[in-house]
């Protein structure tokens, strides 16, 4: 895509070859001339004739006061993009798909175009990057330009991404904890698909409506008026449109006929062997291209390939565009004076009125393809009639290619030869060229493509690995097959998808030897193989990590969990089992456990499998196991669900090895034996009453049985709740109160399972008043949080990326009744429904995020609506006097206010469906305790750590504390010893310069203050404890409080078990005590505390991992100078560094911390970069430790310093773990201004704060605490005047008066400027330098 960047006043170009986003916001009035005629003309003709289409067509077509013909789905998109605007969704996405060559690209660029105004809007470029690396651009992009810019951006995915970009943006989101108070992206996702099913609104076929073709009709006598008509005929892009498609049109089009005499003649001419390349890459990869330079390879051999590489290396470069004058927009046209082009055009002078020649971003290089996949599926055709067949082209063009491709190449072949179109949600099952070839015949000629594929790109392992499937597939080569398979797994041996192939061909191989009725030795011999290969699947897929929470580079990534293996066991074991127990029942007897493998006959055979046959019943039961739960709690998205298949062959399998039948047999179990998932799934197994009441009975004995076994409680308690949906008058039920009582004797114990959270939020979630059961209170956040804490251990990792389905929801009856099962909730909307697409839903396939189902009447009037709260993108729900944080199945925008909402739980957590705002008159008043803007200027920063990322921290009210000196008068943070009061209602609040937390029934007014740990420490080491957070001494001076939770550094993702490891200490007068807390994400709870100093404490020598920062400051001598500290987040040493270096009157550089927790008391090395090479700089100490105390920096020494440059961190392990790039506007760079003086930094802040003086005084907004930090310069009677102005403009322009006290007052000036304002003055800076 052509990257066309203006920029508007005060944003920033993206522009950059690192981005891959072009920004084309406000395109209108910034081309500063008119385009000449030449260029109009060119643009236009080479999209007509089936070029690309480029955003400097639709400025053309703009300016010339025409249009593009829309297809009919333009104004229903514009529809649903403007839809998706009104929604509360922080992302939102729109899938259009569109048929090769159907227009839809240029449809959904001029959308684009036309939307321009009312959003923001971008494209992704075709460039090779994962999804994770594309969301990280997208939200960049979002939080830089003009902060007054609220516009939604609306972002263009022509074909690029392959995966759930959606689901990485969300993960983004949460990552960086990013607010938004509006929708914030947009996704237009186009995609090419070759089958589409007719009727729908979002989709383009290759057919044109009567309308569209009236159109088409209109635009050509358009044409005709500025086209002769030896042009209009090569618009080969047009006309086919024009003819609606028409194959008999492509076929008779003069220029096929021309080629058709042609290649019978030249068959082997360079320019033929071109030409065929070149149709069938348009033809099965609509939308590729080659190089100029490649095709330049094809027609002069003299022409080398490494000639050819270094071209198209060079190509990746920079290289300087046509610049349109007055602007910053290139304008890209294929000059007339090129000489290789015009080499090419003239080789291939036959071919030339059907191929295009274009500019592409990627390769800064001409690019060349043909005019429509319509006219490379006609031309493949006359090919293969002069007996050049697909196959030869393929395997000309294989072999023309080197190991070492540009990524776009490769990614070509691999759609022509492994990418898999998907049908009706079915993949085919090998790509279109592979089976045309097969179709034709032609097998060995698709075994010589997979082998060249192999051989040339010789680390890739997809190709072995679609040419294993091939093998035991077609030709049933299992044996070649295998060699494949395990090639593909020596080039990624931690890849599970690779070891499921070469377990599918065993699994394939073992039917061939059952029809055969081969020896049954050697069918176990096969079937262990198989097991084998699917295992060590398994295995892979245990080790894979999601790329959210991957912190080792040695562990392989994966989207989502990987359980081929798994179900690969259960179909082997359901094979042999089946095949070997048809012939001989004693075979059942055997696998069933109930005989010896020696009663066989053949038992002598077969010895050497007796330890694998015995082992299938356990691998049965383990694997059934765990599909239960993955089946039942979880489905691959909201919209799909796993193929039926699966569940049937996991229940056939467990059922023929474990279930008890007719005959008895050890290890096998009764029908009434069931897993908590089991019994939750038996109301969509459609099991009668009287079954449901048995089974109910059997859990009673089982628990009567075996009262202090947790398990057994919890599976009688949810068979009751089964039933009572099923029957609600059933005599075998128990009262909610009898269930409660089971349930309470478990709640103390230390850790429980996801389902005993689940069974405690649904009985104790309260629907009576409290006082009827104070015996049987529970903590409800607790218990959310505990909940969530045993999900992550538990399930997370094979849940990833899939979307949990609601188990039950809150009705609106009493009792038992008020639970009701999601079962039900699809039972109520489908039972009166005659839509026969309706009739199909099963609960199974039931979209729960779709709002027609939240308007059934008998659905709400089933269900209870709960009302809750939303408080900067967390949602809470009222129970009683308390609020209770939930999920939401939907991703909003930070709206604050009350709500309603239907209450489902999944086996993560409460969750809220069908949401609705509701308008609060009381929230409308803002209260004394609301958020000014400068307590949001204040807030404290959380660590964005990765690696306890998933664990939830509440989002709390924060106040901003009055701050006294130690003689009781007011003063500013950052003073020295800070006392810190504040006043609160009832509630949950947090200080946001301490972090300190506080909840209380009634109002409250606290003071506290940071103190040393210096006096306690020896009698700390004594105790073999250790600082992990600031020690706090609190007096409360009104009121009570219910809970402290004091801040702490330790990283609670990395040690799961360091509950046990750590304390509080509690400073009395009568000595010191260690008391025990509740940790959360970043503090430590105590409940009905005493008021006195308090500190976090970590066992001494245990493994603990920390939260930490990176202080930077710069020192004004005459050299570069940066003072660099590695410390852990702790608020009180980062205060204490802040006011020793600014005594030194140095630059603090902000800078983000690492993204994980490191190891305390661990050396790290520091390193300068400059575009990854070394940067020469003089550091001491090299490595810096990270410890609590004493806090030491290292020096890093400079001498010319004029660019940007890096600063790393280097682990033991010598891996960087943390880097920043320091850019020169930062340190005060002297090279890019020449209006400037020579001495390095003090003349630069005067020149610099004359220089800006207009757009500092409009710009500046914390003018506060930069007269703070003047005051001592200026006098207390100037910084009234300045105080006592109304707005900041006034303010600052009261400064710049009296900033003529000297040279002195600017530069402190400039520092403030540069503390306060450190965006501004990079970007004021950065204009200067351009």
């Amino acid at each position: 895509m052509e990257d066309i960047t203006p920029p508007s006043s005060g944003s920033q170009v993206h522009g950059n070859p690192n981005t891959p986003l072009a920004l084309l916001d406000d395109f209108q009035d910034k081309f500063g001339r008119n385009l000449t005629e030449l260029e109009n003309q060119q643009t236009l003709s080479n999209f007509y004739k089936g070029s690309p289409p480029k955003w400097i067509g639709f400025y053309i077509a703009e300016q010339q006061n025409t249009s593009l013909v829309k297809r009919n789905g333009y104004n229903h998109i514009i529809k649903q993009i403007k839809k998706c605007q009104e929604m509360n969704c922080i992302f939102s996405s729109i899938n259009l798909f569109h048929q090769p060559g159907s227009g839809g690209s240029t449809l959904a660029m001029q959308i684009l175009w036309d939307l321009r105004q009312d959003f923001k809007c971008a494209a992704i470029k075709p460039v090779n990057a994962e999804t994770a690396v594309i969301a990280d651009h997208i939200i960049k992009l979002l939080e830089e330009g003009d902060p007054n810019d609220r516009r939604t951006l609306l972002l263009l995915d022509d074909n690029v991404s392959e995966e759930n970009l959606m689901e990485s943006l969300n993960m983004e989101i949460a990552k960086q904890e990013l607010n938004a108070t509006n929708p914030m992206a947009i996704l237009l996702n186009t995609k090419r698909k070759h089958t589409i099913v007719a009727g729908d609104l979002l989709s383009l076929r290759s057919k044109l409506s009567n309308e569209e073709l009236n159109n088409f009709k209109l635009k050509e006598a358009e044409m005709k008026l500025s086209h002769s008509d030896e042009e209009l005929k090569l618009f080969h892009g047009f006309n086919l449109m024009k003819n609606n498609f028409d194959k008999k049109y492509v076929a008779n089009l003069s220029s096929i006929k021309e080629i058709k005499d042609y290649v019978k003649r030249h068959k082997p001419a360079c320019n033929t062997e071109l030409f065929s390349v070149l149709a069938l890459l348009n033809s099965y990869v609509p939308g590729s291209y080659l190089p100029l330079s490649r095709c330049l390879n094809f027609l002069n051999p003299r022409y080398t390939s490494s000639q050819q590489t270094s071209a198209e290396h060079n190509t990746t470069l920079q290289d300087p565009p046509h610049m349109i004058p007055g602007t910053n927009m290139a304008l890209e046209i294929p000059p007339d004076t090129n000489t290789e082009q015009l080499h090419f055009e003239k080789d291939m002078e036959p071919f030339m009125k059907l191929i295009v020649v274009f500019s592409k971003d990627e390769t800064k290089s001409e690019c060349v393809r043909l005019a429509h996949p319509m006219i490379a599926n006609e031309c493949l055709k006359i090919l293969a009639e002069a007996g050049i067949s697909k196959g030869e082209i393929a395997k000309r063009f294989l072999e023309s290619c080197k190991p070492n491709e540009p990524p776009y190449v490769v990614k070509m072949i691999k759609s022509m030869l492994i990418k898999r179109e998907t049908v009706e949600e079915n993949k085919e099952m090998f790509s279109r060229l592979i089976l045309d070839i097969k179709d034709e015949g032609d097998l060995k000629m698709c075994e010589e493509l997979f082998e060249i594929a192999t051989t040339t790109f010789e680390k890739d392992p997809f190709f072995p690995q679609a040419f294993a499937r091939f093998l035991y597939i077609v030709p049933n080569k299992f044996d070649e097959a295998e060699h494949q398979a395990r090639a593909a797994i020596v080039r990624d041996p931690q890849n599970s998808f690779l070891r499921d192939t070469l377990g599918q061909i065993h699994k394939n191989h073992l039917r061939k030897h059952m029809k055969k009725r081969s020896p049954i030795a050697k069918i176990l011999d096969v079937a262990r193989l198989a097991i084998k290969a699917f295992r060590d699947g398994e295995d892979a897929a245990e080790n894979e990590q999601d790329p959210d929470t991957s912190n080792s580079p040695s562990k392989k990534v994966s989207h989502a969990f990987n359980c081929r293996g798994l179900f690969g066991c259960i179909q082997v074991a359901k094979i042999i089992f089946d095949s070997l127990t048809k012939d001989d029942q004693t075979w059942y007897d055997v696998f069933t456990g109930k005989v010896s493998v020696c009663v066989l006959p053949e038992a002598e055979n077969i010895l050497d499998y007796k330890e694998f046959i015995k082992n299938l019943q356990h691998n049965v039961e383990r694997k059934h196991a765990f599909f239960e739960k993955y089946l039942t709690y979880s489905k691959p998205s909201r919209y799909k669900s796993e193929p039926s298949y699966i569940q049937r062959d996991v229940d056939m399998c467990y059922s023929k090895y474990l279930l008890r039948h007719s005959k008895p047999a050890r290890s096998c179990h009764s029908k009434m034996d069931r897993s908590f998932p089991g019994l939750f799934s038996c109301l969509d197994r459609g099991y009668c009453c009287n079954f449901l009441e048995r089974i109910t009975e059997h859990t009673r004995k089982k628990h009567e049985e075996q009262m202090s076994d947790v398990d057994a409680a919890m599976n009688y308690v949810l068979s009751n709740i089964v039933l009572s949906n099923k029957d609600e008058t059933s005599q075998v039920l128990r009262t909610l109160t009898d269930l409660r009582g089971i349930l309470w004797r478990f709640v103390e114990k230390i850790y429980q399972s996801p389902e005993f959270f689940l069974l405690v939020l649904l009985l104790f979630w309260s629907d009576e008043p409290q006082h009827q059961h104070l015996h049987l209170k529970v903590d409800l956040n607790s218990i959310v949080e505990n909940m969530k804490t045993a999900f992550d251990q538990k399930y997370k990792k094979y849940f990833r990326s899939r979307y949990l389905r609601p188990l039950f929801f809150l009705g609106q009856d009493t009792g038992l009744k008020r639970l009701v099962h999601s079962w039900k909730i699809h039972s109520v909307h489908t039972k009166h429904r005659k839509n026969p697409m309706q009739e199909r839903k099963t609960w199974a396939n039931l979209d729960w995020g779709n709002k027609q189902l939240w308007k059934d009447s008998d659905i709400q009037n089933l269900l209870l609506r709960v009302h809750g709260v939303f408080r900067k993108q967390q949602l809470f729900a009222y129970v009683e006097d308390k609020e209770i944080a939930i999920y939401s199945d939907q991703a909003f925008v930070s709206y604050q206010g009350p709500a309603s909402f239907f209450l489902g739980f999944t086996i993560k957590g409460p969750v809220a469906y069908d949401i609705k705002f509701e308008q609060d008159c009381e929230g409308a008043q803002a209260d004394k305790f609301m958020e000014s803007k400068e307590d949001l200027d204040q807030r404290r920063a959380l660590p964005t750590c990765c690696t306890c990322a998933d664990l939830q921290d509440l989002a709390w009210k924060q106040l901003c504390p009055t701050v006294w000196n130690e003689g009781g008068e007011l003063t500013v943070i950052g003073s020295k010893q800070e006392c810190y009061r504040i006043s609160s209602p009832a509630g949950s609040y947090e200080c946001s310069v301490t972090g300190l937390r506080w909840v209380s029934d009634g109002a409250v007014s606290l003071m506290y203050h940071f103190t040393d740990w210096d006096p306690y420490i020896e009698d700390l080491k004594r105790m073999q404890y250790e600082p992990c957070g600031p020690l706090i001494d609190i007096t409360i001076i009104s009121g009570v409080l219910n809970e402290v939770h004091l801040p702490h550094f330790a990283c609670l993702g990395s040690s799961p078990s360091i509950n046990d490891q750590v304390r509080v200490l509690d400073v009395q007068d009568s000595g010191m005590f260690l008391e025990t807390c509740e940790l959360t994400r970043f503090h430590a709870k105590l409940l009905h505390p005493t008021f006195s100093p308090k500190g976090f404490l970590a066992r001494t020598g245990f493994p603990v991992k920390v939260h930490c920062e990176v202080l930077i400051y710069r020192t004004l001598i005459s050299h570069l100078t940066l003072h660099i500290y590695l410390v852990p987040c702790d608020a009180k040493i980062i205060q204490d560094v802040d006011k020793k270096e600014k005594e030194k009157d140095v630059v603090k550089i902000p800078k983000p911390g690492p993204e994980r927790s490191l190891q305390m008391k661990s050396c790290y090395k520091i390193e300068t970069k400059k575009e990854n090479e070394y940067f020469s700089s003089k550091i001491k100490p090299e490595r810096l430790k990270l410890r609590h105390s004493p806090i030491k920096y290292s020096e890093i020494y400079i001498k010319s310093a004029k660019d940007d440059f890096e600063l790393h961190l280097i682990n033991e392990e010598n891996k960087s773990i943390w880097d920043v790039e320091i850019r020169a506007e930062e340190y005060g760079s002297t090279s890019n201004f020449p209006d400037r003086q020579t001495d390095p930094f003090k003349d630069y802040a005067v020149w610099f704060v004359n220089k800006h003086t207009n757009a500092l005084i409009q710009r500046v907004s914390l003018v506060t605490p930069i007269a703070d930090d003047l005051k001592s310069l200026l006098g207390a009677e100037k910084y009234s005047i300045i105080m006592t102005s109304k707005t900041p403009q006034e303010q600052m322009r009261k400064i710049y008066i009296f900033l003529s006290g000297g040279q002195k007052i600017e530069e402190r000036f400039y520092l403030s400027l540069l503390k306060n304002e450190p965006h501004l003055v990079g970007e004021l800076a950065e204009a200067e330098a351009v």
